[in-house]
């Protein structure tokens, strides 16, 4: 037996050529290849255990531009539009387990639905103060609940983080991280719904481009 990985997983290659392999027409092809082997086994009425293992660590190189950023992310979002439309039967149904009534709504909820509803949320924001109908205190209060709750959220994975595997050994590492998840929320969280609307855009139109991504590798250092 052999085993096959990705960024969703570590896969057995008997039971992936079972279900046809990557798909060459999905752009987020790891994600897609775990939605539907889930599916299949589950269909099969076949056990299988999906099993956490920390040891491994996996430095990944990021784009180094906003552009690339930008090309990375609206290729993710229509990466996931495709994969969550190919396997909307998962939706709700009790034979796909924690994943059909618990996984696949959070992620339709969170990762599809949730970047459109605040850009959409930030358009009528902007039209409320243009007209003078917004409540000014109100729209404080509720951008300063939903920050919170941002930054309480990226905080508590940094700090688990810390806590349990201590990756990040400086102090000075792990206060750049912190102060990142208050910042992100200031500009850099308005322009990420923007790439989602321009993904959806895309993914409409029919885009299923990779796009390029120039990499300069890590410094031997």
């Amino acid at each position: 037996m052999m085993l096959i990985s990705g960024a969703f997983g570590v896969f057995r290659t008997d039971i992936v050529r079972e279900v046809g392999g990557y798909k060459t027409d999905s752009v987020t092809e790891d994600f897609e290849l775990t939605l539907r082997l889930h599916r299949y086994l589950c269909d099969q009425d076949r056990n299988y255990n999906v099993e956490f293992v920390p040891e491994p660590v996996v430095w990944t190189e990021v784009p180094e531009s906003r552009t690339a950023f930008s090309r990375q992310r609206r290729r993710w979002y229509r990466g996931l539009l495709d994969t969550m439309a190919r396997h909307r039967q998962v939706l709700g149904r009790r034979q796909y387990g924690s994943v059909g009534l618990f996984g696949y709504p959070a992620f339709l909820l969170a990762e599809v639905l949730g970047p459109l509803v605040e850009g959409l949320g930030y358009v009528v924001v902007a039209l409320a103060f243009a007209t003078g109908t917004a409540d000014v205190s109100f729209v404080f209060m509720y951008f300063s609940v939903t920050v919170g709750i941002g930054v309480f959220l990226s905080w508590f994975g940094v700090l688990s983080e810390v806590w349990s595997f201590r990756r990040y050994n400086r102090p000075k590492q792990v206060v750049r991280l912190l102060l990142i998840g208050v910042i992100e929320n200031f500009g850099f969280r308005q322009w990420k719904t923007l790439i989602a609307w321009r993904g959806l855009y895309e993914y409409i139109r029919g885009d299923t481009s990779w796009g390029e991504m120039k990499r300069s590798g890590f410094d031997t250092d």
